[in-house]
């Protein structure tokens, strides 16, 4: 079994908001992750295939658990995740939690330099 060593970039900016955002709070979390995924997706070279890394698999995560048909996406991933987990801080750890156990690989797009 291997130690974790590294986190990945949507467990970082969920286990440490305020450093990532102005007030730590959960939509702006959600809000900075929506827009470094958004971000990303425009910024991959033509015919580059973007993935989406951990950002939209979190998103892609409460896509799945939140969303009702009708209403902004961001709006139910808020209420939804405030009814089941209490509070925002107990929110923010179901996310990190979640990020966590992805793929050790998932973050790969964001990787500065050569492998080799």
């Amino acid at each position: 079994m291997h130690s974790r060593l590294m986190k990945n970039f949507a467990e970082l900016v969920c286990s440490r908001p305020y450093m990532w955002t102005v007030d730590g709070t959960l939509p702006e979390v959600i809000a900075f992750l929506s827009g470094v995924n958004y971000a990303c997706q425009v910024a991959a070279p033509e015919g580059g295939n973007y993935d989406g890394g951990s950002p939209k698999a979190l998103l892609d995560w409460l896509t799945t658990e939140f969303s009702v048909p009708g209403v902004a996406a961001k709006e139910n991933w808020i209420v939804g995740l405030r009814d089941r987990y209490g509070t925002d801080e107990a929110a923010l750890a179901a996310m990190q939690k979640y990020a966590a156990s992805l793929p050790i690989e998932v973050d790969r797009w964001f990787e500065v330099g050569d492998a080799e």
